[in-house]
């Protein structure tokens, strides 16, 4: 049997054994000199481009692409990704749209980051295709223990930000009263609390913002860690409603007169003060001094008793 792509027998295809990791498929194939796409099948998955055994493009839908990286820092115009033909690489650098140290430094920050996804995807399904090429045509290149040391570093960088892996994958929802008094964000953060809605995962906040998704879950781990973002909370189990008892109904309240209303107090003029109205009949009088309105405190303008002064003086003396 002949693969139709690129004609190579497909008993020649390298075969993984039950359980390989996606980093240990990635070490077999750059050891064999491999030219092809290893699929990783799984969540979140992706695809990892390798030739004569290097790893030259990584694809994720965790993280944004070269294009829209390059579109969202407004270095490319999204109009001319439609007039550009395959490998577009090349092209991009011939048309003037970025320099050749723009395209290839682009590209492996794309790798490297849809690279730490697609190799810590866990329970994946594999599967190797020789011969394929990554879309973008760029000449970088890197090993695959330089891509695995990586992806090593930055999980030890997570874990040291915040244990918890809660909110890697999950929706962010931002905690609307941290009860904190101030607080200092660094750009990316503020973009991410400010796009958070409870829907976006970390990684399609990075879609949106055009920014590298591991960035994006580093910070989302810093603002978990400060009480900003939180997972959303599990769902409740739904109860199974009670049938409804027939209650008869309650028999019409007399009518009953009304109380007299009250008088309200009036402003004393000069002053943000209120005189007592006349205490209505049957009603308990409140204490001299005590006003039966709450006043915001500056708000009387009174002069304070010299006596208490007086008072608070003398006891003040006595302690010396």
């Amino acid at each position: 049997m002949v693969t139709a792509k690129t004609g190579v027998p497909a008993a020649d295809k390298p075969r993984f054994a039950r359980g390989t990791t996606p980093a240990k498929a990635l070490v077999q194939l750059a050891k064999e000199g491999a030219t092809g796409a290893l699929t990783v099948h799984g969540e979140p998955g992706g695809v990892l481009f390798l030739r004569d055994g290097r790893v030259n493009g990584c694809e994720s839908p965790a993280a944004p692409s070269v294009d829209r990286l390059l579109t969202a820092a407004e270095v490319v115009d999204e109009r001319v990704w439609e007039t550009i033909p395959s490998r577009p690489a090349r092209a991009l650098v011939e048309g003037g749209h970025v320099t050749a140290a723009e395209i290839e430094l682009c590209a492996l920050q794309a790798l490297y980051d849809a690279a730490f996804f697609v190799l810590s995807t866990a329970r994946a399904e594999l599967r190797f295709d020789e011969g394929i090429e990554h879309w973008l045509g760029a000449d970088g290149t890197v090993t695959a223990d330089q891509v695995c040391d990586s992806v090593a570093r930055q999980r030890r960088m997570l874990d040291e930000v915040h244990p918890s892996e809660a909110t890697d994958l999950a929706p962010v929802v931002p905690v609307l009263r941290p009860g904190l008094d101030r607080v200092l964000l660094s750009g990316l953060q503020w973009e991410i609390v400010l796009h958070a809605d409870g829907r976006r995962t970390p990684q399609e906040l990075a879609g949106l913002l055009g920014r590298s998704a591991y960035a994006v879950t580093l910070d989302v781990r810093r603002l978990a860690a400060a009480g900003l973002v939180t997972p959303p909370s599990p769902e409740e189990p739904s109860t199974a409603e009670e049938p409804l008892s027939v209650v008869p109904p309650e028999p019409a309240p007399t009518p009953q007169e009304e109380p007299p209303a009250e008088p309200l107090p009036h402003r004393v003029p000069g002053t943000f003060t209120f005189e007592e109205p006349a205490a209505p009949r049957g009603r308990r009088e409140l204490p001299a001094g005590v006003s039966a309105l709450a006043v915001l405190p500056g708000a009387i303008d009174k002069s304070p008793d010299d006596s208490l002064l007086k008072r608070i003086r003398a006891a003040l003396q006595a302690l010396r």
